[in-house]
């Protein structure tokens, strides 16, 4: 038995009790869990065991720490800003966690921040359990800590261009600074914009998206995306950090390729929307319908990439709004019943996650 699952236990006990309270003040045991867990799996990850990815950021934190910061200016050329992070926080200590802590606060701050941009307390509060044992939030934050900073900065950009606040775009501007392969969800981003509009015509953009997203599934059932992109490759400047993506995926060990279990997975948002629907639940296409449409863009990415050692990491740009999508889902349909089977699946879920699988990342052992 994993270590944590008897506090996590308790704390989604308290969780499934608090949603028979009536008063907001009765619902305060609802924030007490969400945020019990959250610090749970907080503490964790700052005190895990380092290895891996995480003994590799390490490594290149005391060594930035040990330069002067107009050698770290000159010498970074991608992930710039989070070089300079690195530089700072390595001026506290060559201690693990002053790397490790600041970056799992920010991006625990940032998700709580904007997920109540979008939701009410009780509602985020509830979405915050559900990430608190997400892989794609919780295995960024242990061990891609760039990508998890880039993620946090994106999942605000998305909020704030659908709110149809022009500081979106500074956020989507900012990501890349960290980790630059945020730069692939600039296409959708704005085939987002150019299409989910009355000018264009929302169930049009709907029905273009999920024909992109059939094509390019189909180039990677077929293999042509790997046929189609490798040769690009002569043409394209790329990192050294990022040419790995282009080689054999044996080589790392990795099953690459169509994955069925990744395809099914992502389709999870849509076989719901459409029992909603199906089911007499209002589904509109100015709340559902943006996140759904924009979900399918950002899922397709992985079928172009499927091909590379670690297309998990494609995938990630789709699954990481994959609960904020359901929760949507979940707040429009208005039905207390649709929220209580939510919540159910994500306790059971995040409980099995975290025993067998989000729970091994999850090992204390930071001395």
């Amino acid at each position: 038995m994993h270590p944590l699952l008897p506090i996590y236990g308790v704390l989604c006990l308290l969780l499934l009790g608090g949603l028979k309270a009536r008063t907001r003040a009765e619902r305060t045991v609802i924030w007490f869990a969400a945020w019990g867990a959250v610090l749970t799996v907080f503490v964790a990850v700052i005190f895990r065991e380092i290895n891996g990815d995480t003994w590799r950021y390490y490594m290149t934190y005391l060594n930035l720490r040990q330069q002067p910061f107009s050698t770290v200016y000159e010498r970074t050329q991608d992930n710039v800003l989070f070089a300079y992070l690195n530089w700072v926080l390595g001026q506290f200590g060559a201690h693990p966690l002053y790397l490790l802590a600041p970056i799992a606060l920010f991006c625990t701050m940032m998700l709580a921040w904007s997920l109540r941009k979008m939701f009410s307390s009780f509602h985020t509060a509830i979405l915050l359990f559900v990430y608190s044992m997400y892989p794609f939030f919780v295995f960024y934050m242990a061990s891609g800590m760039k990508q998890s900073i880039a993620m946090a900065l994106l999942l605000q950009a998305y909020i704030r261009l659908f709110q149809g606040a022009r500081s979106g775009w500074i956020w989507l501007l900012v990501a890349p600074m960290f980790h630059s392969g945020a730069f692939l969800v600039y296409p959708f981003v704005i085939l987002q914009k150019l299409t989910f509009n009355s000018t264009f015509g929302q169930r049009r953009a709907l029905g273009g998206s999920l024909l992109l997203l059939a094509g390019v599934t189909l180039l990677s059932i077929t293999g042509l995306n790997e046929t189609l992109l490798l040769p690009l490759q002569k043409y394209l400047v790329i990192s050294d950090n990022y040419q790995l993506y282009f080689q054999n995926a044996e080589d790392f060990d990795y099953r690459a390729g169509f994955r069925p279990d990744f395809a099914l997975f992502s389709l999870v948002p849509l076989a719901v929307g459409y029992w909603l629907w199906r089911n007499g639940y209002p589904v509109t296409s100015t709340f559902t319908g943006w996140w759904l449409n924009f979900y399918i863009l950002l899922i397709s990415i992985y079928h172009v990439f499927s091909f590379a050692p670690f297309a998990d990491r494609f995938a990630g740009f789709g699954w990481f709004i994959m609960p904020l999508l359901l929760m949507v889902m979940v707040v429009e349909s208005r039905d207390r019943r649709v929220l209580q089977l939510f919540l159910l699946g994500f306790v059971v879920s995040n409980l099995l996650l975290l025993q067998f699988y989000t729970g091994r990342v999850l090992t204390m052992g930071l001395t």
